[in-house]
């Protein structure tokens, strides 16, 4: 993730510690609207520790508030995708 944002100075990243479902919940909506409220990034990277988390985390940007600011986009599945350059995730 660090190597695409570096590469777009638009995108942003934000990186979980906790299950996005759950206690998480309050924290990834603070969190991600505060960094699209103050950096207002074309893209947004989010990064989790346990990928069993992925449903969880596309629930919770998939219902309000978060819905009405975030088009959930393609999910990587790193370090599988890490080779993916930024100009390939532009076109995804």
């Amino acid at each position: 993730m660090a190597r695409c944002t570096a590469a777009r100075s638009d995108w942003g990243v934000l990186k979980l510690q906790c299950c996005p479902c759950c206690a998480g919940r309050a924290e990834l909506q603070v969190r991600l609207a505060r960094l699209l409220r103050e950096q207002h990034p074309a893209r947004v990277l989010v990064g989790f520790v346990e990928p069993s988390h992925r449903v969880a985390l596309e629930r919770v940007l998939s219902s309000w508030p978060l819905s009405q600011y975030v088009v959930l986009g393609r999910v990587l599945n790193l370090p599988h995708d890490a080779a993916l350059s930024p100009e390939a995730l532009d076109a995804s």
